[in-house]
């Protein structure tokens, strides 16, 4: 079973400025003068006014019938730069460099913009390059194009044609930190560590002030073993910016190969908090899992593919936890789903191999009864003196008993960890679930598994 890194190197929030350029890691490094404040606001390029102070002033210049087509279309590039800088201004961002394009096709910074605008607003990766293409050609001395067209290589892993051009950008501007930041994160996905290391550390060096920077040298580390390492440096990105959940998804990561599960389920948690993603809540399953409880485990697996049913690496670690329960047909069938959506997956393969191997020798059934003390797999109680109706069902499958069994382990955590007033009404609510239970179990409308999953969703809520 293998955990997934999410370094997110390549999110970019922010908007591209035609002639300073937003960086990927979102920082901004202004390049040339910038205009003081005047009494009027200039139409220009990386003007400091608010955008909507700017967009009146350029449309002011662009609706005066004796500018030239190349006064124009500088002054839409300055527009759409104002566009990008609004929260819904990407529609008109764009239209105005199409425009300004149309004016003037020797217009280098309308290409950049317009290539970084696509890029960032997820549209054609391919028309995108070729705008920063052109954006080359017109101006070969443009390191931020460079450095922009290698983040799309990198987004398309053509990792050699990203590599080359961040190089570019390094030897037209030496200290540009962005760059070495970002052919950092194309070193990694690359396999070659060390000098993903050694390029983020020149990064930092550069400009110390870029958490993910931080958060992604520690993806690296982890993949060289060093893990006290990448936990100072997760633990420096969660500082300086603690609000982005992908900082605490890589430092709980870290601790769940120190296996630390522990401090990794808490860092998954606020990971969740922040923003539920199907990757945080698999990580947090098989923190859970590797823990051996299962019920916690299953419950983050199906939340993951409610939230992405295309997620692969859900399925492939959902079908080990089925395994386990001697669920041999939900394992194979798991197994399929992961190869469906990602065909190279070698851990799905072997799983499908093993389980259809198990099937034939075995058959689909668990062999033996899932609440053997040494698997740890079935329900919380003795399915053999099991005398309610409801229990007999939920010794019966093997999903149900997996969802009593992580109720249990919750609620024993919780009440360990709780004193007083707030005990006490836990031990009256679960008391009060177990009761609403055994008295609506096989009336109308009442949803067994349902019921099992609101309550350990309660249970784990209350925990944190």
């Amino acid at each position: 079973m293998h955990a997934s890194v999410h370094a997110s190197p390549l999110r970019r929030s922010y908007r591209t400025s035609a002639c300073a350029l937003r960086l990927a890691a979102g920082f901004l490094l202004c390049l040339g003068a910038v205009p003081a404040y005047a009494a009027e606001t200039e139409c220009v390029v990386g003007s400091k006014a608010p955008p909507s102070e700017l967009i009146t002033a350029c449309t002011s210049a662009i609706e005066q019938s004796a500018s030239s087509s190349r006064d124009q279309a500088a002054a839409l590039v300055a527009r759409a730069d104002a566009y990008a800088r609004t929260s819904s201004g990407m529609t008109r961002a764009l239209k105005d460099l199409d425009r300004a394009i149309a004016l003037d096709g020797k217009n280098a910074r309308a290409y950049r913009l317009r290539g970084d605008l696509m890029r960032e607003g997820g549209g054609d990766a391919s028309k995108a390059a070729a705008d920063l293409s052109m954006a080359i050609s017109l101006d070969p001395d443009d390191a931020e194009a460079y450095e922009l067209r290698g983040v799309i290589y990198t987004g398309q892993r053509r990792l050699e044609r990203a590599l080359a051009d961040y190089d570019q950008a390094i030897r037209l501007k030496p200290d540009y930190a962005q760059a070495y930041a970002d052919r950092g994160v194309a070193f990694y996905l690359r396999g070659d560590n060390e000098k993903a290391v050694r390029d983020y550390d020149e990064a930092i060096r550069l400009d110390p002030d870029r958490p993910r920077t931080f958060t992604n040298r520690g993806a690296a580390y982890k993949k060289l073993g060093d893990l006290d390492k990448a936990l100072a440096d997760d633990s420096e990105a969660i500082r300086r910016d603690p609000k982005v959940p992908e900082y605490y998804d890589n430092r709980g990561l870290t601790y769940a190969a120190m296996k630390d599960y522990d401090k990794a389920i808490a860092d998954y948690d606020q990971a969740i908090r922040l923003q539920p993603k199907p990757n945080f809540l698999t990580n947090r399953g098989d923190a859970y899992q590797f823990k051996n409880e299962l019920g916690s485990a299953l419950a983050d697996y199906d939340a993951a593919l409610r939230l992405d049913p295309n997620f692969s690496l859900t399925y492939n670690n959902r079908a080990v936890l089925f395994k386990k329960m001697g669920e041999r047909a939900k394992a194979l069938a798991d197994y399929e789903a992961a190869l469906r959506l990602n065909p190279g997956n070698e851990n799905a393969a072997s799983g499908r191999r093993i389980m259809i191997a198990e099937i034939k020798k075995f058959g689909a059934e668990p062999p033996r009864p899932l609440n053997a003390p040494s698997e740890r797999s079935g329900p919380s109680f003795d399915c053999a003196t099991a005398g309610r109706e409801v229990e007999k069902v939920i010794c019966a499958d093997p999903q149900l008993s997996v969802l009593d069994l992580g109720i249990a382990e919750s609620y024993a955590r919780l009440v360990k960890s709780s004193r007083g007033r707030f005990a006490a009404e836990l031990r009256t609510a679960q008391r009060d679930f177990l009761a609403e239970r055994n008295a609506r179990f096989g009336k109308p409308g009442y949803d067994l598994r349902l019921a099992l999953q609101r309550r350990l969703d309660t249970l784990r809520d209350a925990a944190h």
